[in-house]
């Protein structure tokens, strides 16, 4: 062969030699293409063999293989279904996965290991290997792994790292949520830093951080929080009424909180009047909205078993943009169901929703400025768990435990505190005008897919 390539012309064919390199040159970029293809699959063929496996919580061999592969998305995924799948004991390869080359890898490890070791899941503590990681990640060079680690570190209520997480490059949101669920009392100073920032997204973490850890009695919060009461923004008002409903109440604090009696946005008006009604100790105030949408209900059965079958996995993979319409008692709702982040979920949504399983349900809570829940009895599913933040319009599933179903509910404002705790996969995408109309007692005729 190599004395043909050398040779001035082909034998018997008569090809010039540069024609022969030519030729050469494309059957090995050939080669190497298939070869590529063959290592790396498709990636909705991927994606679909990870979901066989989380669906009948396997992990096998091939799933361990997908730790060692050169691709880092393909590393980062491993890593997030090994956390769904094997739990506690996948401590250690989640410890490997946090001081892995590539950011997006460390990130996944870190947001696995905060869903394993949930401190509302119970149980023993996380392992100190898992908490010295996550702890080292929140000096880590990229955002996004510092971000996740910060997540991690405050659903596993790590008081320790309070400090280190409020000196990270987390995003303020994320810091505020994270010090929420250690309830950081020595946050005090952080959250007063942000009241009054220049971003409203700062100055709206701030402010729930302040209502949750009841911070508004101090002299100085309570300062900065009287100018949000006429924030621009109604999620920061929103917010900052809420924390206002445990200070001792002034003149001037009650003028300003009367103010947004008439404002126009529902929630404002609805925590003004709440705020109002806690601060004249009216008993139907005593108790703020649940900040999350933990509710109690009756104990249902274990998850169900395998959803999908076969060729189903690779289908369930390659499915995008598809749209749910809720007819309901107040008007239409279009969902979006969102097969990226969720698909098993989107697609045990769907089916049940096809399967008339929602026709004639009720929305059996309702939190005015939180989020209305329905769907009660709905069967349970292996947690999809990611990183993807609760707003308004967001759609999610109700816990049982450590499992999702039971029912569901949409978002009528910010909900961080049930980011990577309940799974999101939805969004609303007409209806936004009728959310706030949403009460108790409210009847879902039916839902179905768009065509």
């Amino acid at each position: 062969m190599s004395s043909w390539l050398d040779s001035d012309r082909a034998p018997e064919a008569g090809w010039p030699r540069a024609a022969v390199r030519i030729l050469t040159a494309c059957m090995l970029l050939l080669a190497a293409a298939a070869g590529w293809l063959v290592l790396t699959r498709p990636v909705h063929r991927i994606e679909g063999d990870f979901l066989q496996r989380e669906d009948r919580s396997v992990a096998d061999a091939w799933l361990l293989e997908q730790l060692q592969q050169p691709v880092a998305e393909t590393r980062a995924r491993a890593y997030l279904a090994l956390g769904r799948i094997q739990g506690r004991s996948a401590a250690g390869l989640l410890v490997r996965g946090m001081a892995d080359p590539a950011a997006s890898v460390r990130a996944a490890a870190a947001f696995a290991a905060g869903n394993v070791f949930d401190a509302r899941l119970g149980g023993a503590p996380p392992e100190r290997a898992v908490t010295e990681a996550l702890t080292t990640l929140l000096a880590d060079d990229e955002r996004l792994a510092v971000a996740r680690a910060v997540g991690a570190l405050g659903k596993m209520q790590v008081p320790a790292a309070a400090p280190g997480i409020m000196r990270s490059a987390a995003p303020i949101a994320t810091s505020m949520t994270a010090l929420m669920r250690i309830e950081a009392r020595d946050a005090k100073d952080f959250v007063l830093e942000y009241l009054d920032s220049d971003d409203q997204d700062s100055r709206w973490a701030a402010a729930l951080a302040a209502s949750y850890l009841h911070f508004a009695g101090d002299a100085a919060i309570r300062a900065r929080l009287l100018p949000l009461l006429s924030d621009d923004n109604e999620f920061v008002r929103a917010a900052a009424l809420r924390a206002s409903a445990r200070t001792d109440p002034d003149e001037q604090l009650v003028e300003l909180i009367r103010a947004n009696l008439e404002h126009p946005d529902p929630k404002v008006r609805f925590e003004a009047a709440y705020t109002l009604g806690r601060l004249a100790g009216e008993a139907a105030a005593s108790e703020p909205p649940a900040a999350e949408p933990a509710l109690k209900q009756a104990p249902l059965e274990t998850v169900r078993g395998p959803l999908l079958e076969g060729a189903d996995y690779q289908r369930v993979a390659k499915t995008i943009g598809v749209r749910l319409r809720m007819s309901t008692s107040l008007g239409d709702f279009d969902i979006e169901l969102d097969y990226d982040q969720a698909p098993l979920t989107s697609e045990h949504f769907r089916r049940l929703a096809q399967g008339g399983a929602f026709d004639g349900a009720r929305f059996f809570a309702v939190r005015p400025n939180g989020y209305a829940a329905a769907g009660q009895g709905m069967q349970l599913i292996r947690s999809e768990l990611n990183p993807k933040p609760f707003l308004r319009g967001s759609l999610g599933l109700l816990r049982q435990g450590g499992e999702s179903g039971g029912g569901f509910f949409l978002c009528a404002t910010a909900l961080p505190l049930a980011d990577g705790r309940y799974v999101n996969f939805g969004r609303l995408v007409s209806g936004d005008q009728r959310l706030d109309s949403i009460a108790a007692g409210a009847t879902v005729h039916s839902i179905r897919e768009v065509p």
